[in-house]
């Protein structure tokens, strides 16, 4: 699958990052929902990646970016996609992004139950901060 292109996100490609997220192995505490996608993409659609190939998103990766500090989350390849490059270029695309922005670190967000996201970030030259601790919270919404 050398024949892709790396794209922004539009909104009439929601539907499909959200059954692409739902058809592979991943860990999430809250619910992918189409209004969650629009926020971010009203917010920063220049930071919101897919990747497509014979018309199809084979790949989505999200950035955020503080002003000071940069994130990368939601890399996700279709199986079918994966070990091709896909997901180093998206990766390489959204740092190119975020380092015209200013950034000058970047923090990937990684699921530790992902077998295969370890040896992909080493490969791309990101290293495991054992000094960190990410703590989180959701917020309950009106009516769960």
């Amino acid at each position: 699958m050398s024949d892709y292109t790396i794209r922004d996100a539009r909104p009439e490609d929601f539907d499909t990052i959200i059954r692409l997220w739902e058809s592979i192995d991943r860990h999430t505490s809250l619910p992918d929902r189409r209004e969650y996608l629009e926020t971010f993409h009203a917010f920063s659609p220049d930071l919101f990646l897919v990747a497509e190939a014979e018309g199809r998103i084979v790949g989505t990766v999200i950035g955020g970016w503080d002003g000071w500090r940069a994130n990368i989350a939601r890399l996700s390849t279709h199986p079918r996609a994966r070990r091709k490059g896909v997901a180093m270029a998206l990766v390489r695309e959204l740092e190119r992004r975020l380092q015209a922005k200013g950034a000058r670190r970047v923090y990937a967000l990684v699921d530790r139950r992902s077998p295969p996201a370890e040896p992909f970030w080493q490969s791309a030259g990101y290293a495991v901060n054992d000094q960190i601790a990410q703590y989180s919270r959701n917020f309950e919404e009106e009516g769960e």
